[in-house]
């Protein structure tokens, strides 16, 4: 072997270390990198960009919806709660279902699930007939985040994972600029109905059977061995040591809930969602009523959240791991710390006092603080799960994370009903209720 030659080959084993430890050659080294990112990380990435046509097209429809059909307020928050509360049901049993029967099931279920109970969304009339599919579609819906992450586990160890599902958490925001964009359109020239039917058919439904194609559960069932965990202490190398009994049926949970710091992390997590769905649910709705803005001009002046929600999570995974060393605390409360200053700044300084531009950009920042800390939190969520639970550990997460999705409606309605409207409250309750997880994530230290 030339000198050049051996130079690569230590260059491939320092910059894959889980691979050369697996006892792979530097050419197997790189034929895994690359299966992992071209046929699991950029595939997953693309199909959950699409996922959001079935489940934000509720809210996004409803000036159509509510012209068509005259239903109330209560009755738009009942439904939304619906979708948020099967949604929790279902991410908490699907993240275990994910670690005994793998993933790529549970996502192309979702995928074919979410197309079905659309298409009954889109020919019902009645209250009760959308409470019935919009729970159903909460099921379907919450088949797909918390196997997902456990796809990412098994392919990528603890020192490569905030990059991978920082990738994986981004999707999330390039799925709702994709959603608010395919079906508005949809509804605005085609109608409501339609927007429940086509965006689904023509994205969603192909592109998760198309996942199905091309994925691997795990790296043998590809041709390749499992990666090797550094043992380094961490929570991953401690979840990789955890027998099986430990690990089989309900023990899985219970081995994760008498770890605080793990509950710790579900709890501060629960705050976060509260950001993230108080800012998706009601920034539309306060730049109306506080910036004067028309309905038409809604969509330009909300975009720029899921614009930064879109830079946020990969950019917090890269430092994370290269800056961080792979913990992920430091990255969470730098984050909410970012998030928690943008938000009381929107509570104290009137939009039309500060102008559109400074308002679009702290807007862009939140987004781009708050998705960024989800994005870690799910991370260390696969930390604590390891290859054995890494599905149960973000399902749990995911269920923490959705009571709090649908606490903030709850909160932030009650705020603006018995306060006159008082944004100022609403954007500093939820900055408060970023500092308490904040000191959360900064006790769980991981």
């Amino acid at each position: 072997m030339s000198y050049a030659s051996s130079a690569a080959a230590v260059n491939t084993i320092e910059q894959y270390p889980e691979l050369a430890a697996a006892g792979l050659s530097p050419e197997r080294q790189l034929a895994f990198a690359r299966f992992r990112l071209w046929r699991i990380l950029i595939p997953v990435a693309i199909w959950y960009s699409f996922y959001y046509l079935g489940r934000l097209n509720w809210g996004i429809c409803l000036p159509w919806i509510t012209q068509d059909l005259k239903i109330l307020p209560l009755q738009i928050g009942l439904v939304e709660a619906a979708l948020f509360w099967t949604y929790a049901i279902a991410t908490f049993g699907a993240g275990r279902a994910s670690d005994t029967i793998g993933s790529r099931n549970l996502q192309v279920a979702g995928g074919i699930g979410t197309t079905v109970f659309n298409i009954g969304m889109a020919i019902q009339s009645a209250f009760t007939g959308f409470i019935a599919f919009m729970g159903s579609n909460g099921f379907a819906q919450g088949l797909a985040s918390a196997p997902t992450t456990r796809l990412i586990a098994q392919w990528y160890p603890r020192a490569r994972r905030g990059f991978a599902n920082g990738v994986f958490v981004t999707s999330f925001s390039a799925s709702t600029v994709i959603a608010w964009l395919i079906t508005g359109y949809t509804a605005a020239h085609f109608g409501w109905r339609e927007a429940f039917i086509w965006p689904l058919l023509i994205f969603v439904l192909p592109t998760s059977l198309l996942l199905w194609l091309l994925v691997r559960d795990t790296p043998q069932q590809a041709g390749f061995p499992a990666y090797v965990e550094a043992d380094d202490g961490s929570s991953s190398a401690q979840a990789e040591a955890l027998s099986e009994e430990e690990v089989k049926g309900w023990r899985a949970w219970i081995t994760l809930l008498k770890n605080w710091r793990f509950v710790c992390a579900c709890l501060a997590s629960f705050t976060v969602y509260i950001a993230r769905f108080g800012l998706l649910t009601w920034i539309p709705l306060f730049f109306a009523e506080t910036a004067g803005i028309k309905v038409k001009d809604i969509p330009i002046m909300t975009v720029a959240l899921p614009v930064g929600m879109l830079l946020g999570p990969l950019i917090a995974g890269w430092i994370s791991d290269n800056i961080f060393n792979a913990q992920r605390y430091p990255m969470i409360v730098t984050y909410i710390g970012g998030a928690v200053a943008v938000l009381f700044v929107i509570a104290f300084i009137p939009v039309q006092q500060m102008g559109m531009t400074w308002a679009m950009i702290l807007l862009f920042l939140a987004g781009f603080f708050v998705l960024g800390v989800i994005g870690t939190m799910w991370t260390l969520a696969i930390d604590f799960g390891g290859r054995k639970l890494p599905g149960t550990a973000v399902g749990t997460l995911n269920f923490f994370n959705y009571a709090g999705a649908g606490f903030q409606g709850l909160l932030i309605g009650s705020i603006l009903q018995y306060s006159d409207r008082n944004w100022g409250i609403v954007f500093a309750t939820i900055a408060c209720l970023l500092i308490v997880g904040a000191i959360l994530a900064y006790l769980v230290k991981e």
